[in-house]
């Protein structure tokens, strides 16, 4: 399970997109979706209402770089779950250990999303809110994300209304739970998958010394401390990317911070360039759907943005090539 960077509560917006028209989907059922509200933290994490062995909403950050879902020690203890042993929780810098509860029922509105064996995480890594959504129940799932309205959407991929107006990018599902895409980094090609639990954007090793022979600038930056379910993480070195290409989509000006992280080496990753997209790069769209049954990914990009959701940020930037 990998947790994203400290996260703090942020105001809740006014008012959602309607609920989906279950005639829009003819074969499905109204168990099998769910729509509804989210609220952003002040660096632009998504946090929605889940619930737990029947009782909440409780708040989870939808992470979509975490294998597993997990809740905060504070839930456990206010559920009366007790530990039913110790495992290890892979974070995007290295591994702890964790106690173990066992969750009966984990709810989005009607949708189960595998309720099990999950971790308890304390420490700066939730700030406060009750856990973390991963992607262990979106298979054959597309999540939507809409920024703008401050929502998210759970349908099954066969039969899901399609996205017109939205940039599809096509990847390849890796364990069942990431959706990799290639794409390129001034010309290099570089598998990339989103992570809406980060909000940096990070390259692995392998990518820095592809760089060296395009003049690829280094960025001394001032420390930034990653929160994760282990210790605090200093991030000091970053590479300026002038543009990062998924199929159609460019992104340009991007920081990413480097490092040897251990997410590259869950996934499989760090032995090729690669590319982690946080939600400095993310909060750039109007949206986004990753769809786990058909390995697609696909942005809504009318009427780009230029500036960021996130504060201080102002570096990356999304644009649809013509």
């Amino acid at each position: 399970m990998f947790a994203g960077f400290l996260m703090l509560a942020g105001p809740a917006h006014a008012r959602c997109e309607r609920a989906p028209d279950l005639a829009d989907y003819a074969t499905l059922n109204a168990s099998d979706i769910a729509a509804g509200p989210t609220v952003m933290d002040r660096i632009g994490r998504v946090v929605a209402s889940v619930n737990v062995n029947g009782q909440g909403p409780f708040r989870f950050i939808v992470d979509t770089g975490a294998n597993r879902s997990a809740v905060s020690d504070a839930l456990a203890e206010s559920l009366e779950l007790a530990p039913t042993g110790e495992g290890e929780v892979h974070t995007v810098y290295g591994v702890t250990q964790a106690p173990m509860i066992q969750v009966d029922s984990l709810r989005y509105g009607d949708i189960s999303v595998n309720a099990a064996a999950l971790p308890v995480l304390s420490g700066a890594v939730l700030a406060g809110e009750h856990g973390l959504l991963g992607v262990d129940g979106m298979s054959d799932r597309r999540l939507r994300i809409d920024f703008d309205r401050r929502c998210i959407e759970i349908a099954p991929s066969r039969g899901v209304r399609r996205l017109g107006g939205w940039t599809t990018v096509r990847g390849e599902l890796r364990f069942g739970h990431l959706v990799v895409m290639r794409g390129a980094v001034n010309g290099i090609p570089v598998s990339m998958f989103l992570d809406t639990g980060s909000n940096s954007t990070l390259a692995n090793i392998a990518l820095r010394d592809a760089l060296r022979t395009r003049a690829a600038r280094t960025v001394h930056v001032d420390r930034v401390h990653a929160y994760t379910a282990g210790e605090p993480v200093v991030l000091d070195t970053a590479i300026a990317l002038p543009r990062v290409s998924l199929g159609q989509v460019d992104v340009r000006n991007v920081l990413a911070f480097v490092g040897d992280f251990h997410i590259f080496h869950i996934w499989d990753l760090d032995n090729e360039p690669a590319l982690l997209v946080g939600m400095d790069v993310l909060s750039r769209t109007h949206g986004v759907a990753i769809d786990y049954g058909r390995a697609t990914v696909q942005f809504d990009l009318r009427e780009v943005r230029t500036g960021s959701r996130l504060r201080g940020q102002t570096s990356a930037g999304a644009a649809v090539t013509r």
